[in-house]
């Protein structure tokens, strides 16, 4: 008994402490909050390749503003029908879920918007070319009937498609394909590379002869047998393994720089008789193959030389050619899950931080003329705001740079410069060294203004998209794609053999300004997004600096000359006399039509002004 009275005295002065209690409670209201509010779901490249097929239908929902006007009694309807949406879409439940093909506008305006993210990590040096091909969305081209989901998402899907057939191949069509489309990646990686070798093949035979028209009416029977689900009782679908082997050796054909005919030739007339001899389980003879279309009428066929003065190679004036070829040479030979795509750990950061919103309860998207306008104020004072090219190089006591050190601790990104320097045409690493790209690339890894200028930018770009989506027709959006795609394209084949090798060293140039959906602005967005957003850095001794000739203050007018949106707050002094001084707060931006820096406003102050001498903590972001 006394052991208890001792102890309860002590459970007492517990309870009487509340901070515990407010420790437990805060605990479990922020878990319940977190957990019904879908916080940080996505926290891995796995997650994203589980989510990542809705999240067009996410977009929509969330991003795309309802133009139907709701009287009251109808609101709490629509948000019972928004909640059972947004459920429908979190899980992927439903009618409206269950498959996005490349036709629809909703697929095409997300792609849009996901290449516009893709190619920002690029300009960023986060991802390569080779990434940068591996995670974009490309538009509906070669007849391909389902939507084009990035190469990342679809590697090993094929050759794990064939290996099922394989399997599978005295089953029924119908459930061999139910097999197939457990996986949607699985699905449209199938209906791609069939689509695409269709297409290829057929191009690449010269117009008018008949080993085109003997091709052209294989792929008609194949597509025959596939629609009246005959397709494993009429072939033997083990041939595949062969057929696969084949037409992997002719793409690495195309993708080389040198163009081997007679090796392309040869591989053709292979994939020719496995098609027609081996593939079929009824074996038919050379008479049959005639009657049917499937056999040269003349001597060819017999003399081996099918194929011989057909092929024909599409040259620089298809930009889609080599770009959609690398694509397809990927998904067929790739045996890699690709699971570490991309690899820098900043970019992924930003697709999860991207990707986590669309799946959580946050209010619908308003349009961009409705939003409220809004203002970002940085200070500044005198610190560093683009790093100097002497300065980056200059080595300390240590003999350790500035640009060294950089190097060092992001290696990965800046393989990445270097490789775009090149496809701009800088391959020597003195001529990159000496050039204002570098001096860039260093300051934005760096406690400097312009880092921070260049973060708070991309809510004015981001506005001017969304802006353009709000007013864009159906066909603004479908054929707004193929064009960024053909921009991209021209810019990426600056070989007249096609790409360098095999493994997708793709764009070359990518320069991208202007680049993605901004090749597709009216004119009205910029418009739009100055009125809802104005970004303004105080800096304080601006005018002190542009007297001095500082080099600081030339910064701060390419800082302006760069980015329409920003304005440039500074004090400044006036000597009307021996002693008399007259202090002004100035506003001014960089004109782009009189190409030279114009005052907004010039309001006189009592007296002089300093506010601090700013820190450079004040700037962590971006």
């Amino acid at each position: 008994m006394a052991v208890m009275l001792l102890w309860t005295t002590v459970i007492l002065i517990y309870l009487m402490d509340l901070q515990i209690w407010y420790s437990i409670f805060s605990s479990l209201a922020g878990a319940t909050v977190g957990l019904f509010s879908h916080l940080g779901e996505i926290r891995n490249i796995e997650q994203l390749r589980l989510r990542f097929q809705f999240f067009a239908g996410a977009i929509q929902f969330n991003l795309m503003p309802d133009e139907q006007v709701l009287s009251p009694q109808a609101t709490m309807v629509k948000k019972l029908r928004d909640a059972i949406h947004r459920l429908k879409l979190r899980y992927g439940l439903g009618q409206p879920y269950k498959k996005i093909e490349s036709s629809q506008v909703e697929a095409t305006r997300f792609a849009l918007i996901w290449n516009e993210i893709i190619i920002t990590l690029r300009e960023e040096d986060l991802i390569s070319d080779r990434e940068f091909e591996l995670l974009e969305l490309p538009p509906n081209c070669w007849d391909i009937r389902v939507i084009r989901w990035p190469c990342a998402l679809l590697c090993n899907e094929l050759l794990l498609a064939l290996s099922q057939a394989i399997e599978l191949a005295e089953s029924s069509d119908r459930y061999l394909w139910l097999k197939i489309c457990v996986n949607e990646y699985r699905r449209c990686a199938v209906i791609e590379a069939y689509d695409s070798i269709k297409y290829l093949i057929i191009a690449i035979i010269r117009d008018g002869t008949e080993e085109k028209s003997i091709v052209m009416k294989l792929f008609e029977c194949i597509d025959e047998r596939i629609q009246k689900e005959e397709l494993t009782e009429v072939y033997n679908l083990t041939v595949l393994t062969d057929i696969h082997a084949k037409l992997s050796l002719l793409l690495q054909l195309l993708v080389s720089k040198t163009k081997d005919m007679s090796k392309m030739v040869n591989v053709l007339q292979v994939l020719y008789e496995l098609s027609v001899r081996e593939f079929p389980k009824v074996k038919k003879s050379i008479n049959d193959l005639k009657l049917e279309g499937l056999a040269a009428l003349g001597q060819a066929t017999d003399a081996g030389f099918l194929f011989e003065n057909s092929v024909e190679l599409p040259g620089d004036e298809d930009p889609f050619f080599y770009r959609h070829l690398r694509r397809v040479h990927t998904i067929l030979t790739s045996r890699d899950s690709m699971h570490n795509v991309p690899v820098n750990l900043e970019a992924r950061r930003r697709i999860a931080f991207f990707s986590n919103p669309l799946f959580m309860n946050m209010p619908l998207a308003p349009y961009v003329e409705k939003m409220m306008a809004f203002t970002v104020l940085t200070p500044y004072y005198d610190e560093d705001v683009l790093y100097a090219n002497g300065g980056i190089q200059k080595e300390n006591e240590d003999g350790i740079s500035t640009l060294f050190y950089l190097q060092k601790v992001y290696e990965d990104e800046w393989a990445n410069f270097l490789e775009r320097m090149r496809g701009e045409g800088l391959e020597n690493v003195d001529d990159i060294l000496k050039s204002e790209a570098l001096r860039l690339w260093a300051s934005y890894r760096g406690q400097t203004l312009s880092r921070t200028v260049r973060g708070m930018m991309y809510y004015y770009r981001a506005l001017k998209i969304l802006s353009f989506l709000d007013s864009a027709s159906e066909t603004d959006i479908t054929m707004g794609t193929q064009s960024i795609a053909s921009h991209h394209s021209l810019r990426s084949n600056g070989s007249l053999n096609g790409p360098p090798s095999i493994h997708m060293q793709a764009s070359r140039s990518l320069d991208r300004a202007p680049s993605g959906v901004s090749l597709l602005f009216k004119g009205s967005e910029n418009a739009c997004a100055l009125m809802k957003f104005t970004y303004v850095v105080t800096c304080q001794v601006y005018g002190l600096q542009k007297a001095n000739k500082d080099p600081r203050a030339n910064d701060i007018l390419y800082l302006m000359k760069q980015n329409e949106a920003l304005r440039v707050a500074y004090v400044d002094e006036v000597h009307l006399g021996r002693d008399e001084v007259e202090f002004y707060s100035v506003l001014v931006k960089y004109d782009q039509q009189l190409q030279r820096e114009v005052e907004i406003y010039r309001i006189q102050l009592p007296g002089p002004v300093t506010f601090g001498k700013g820190s450079q903590r004040i700037r962590t972001m971006q």
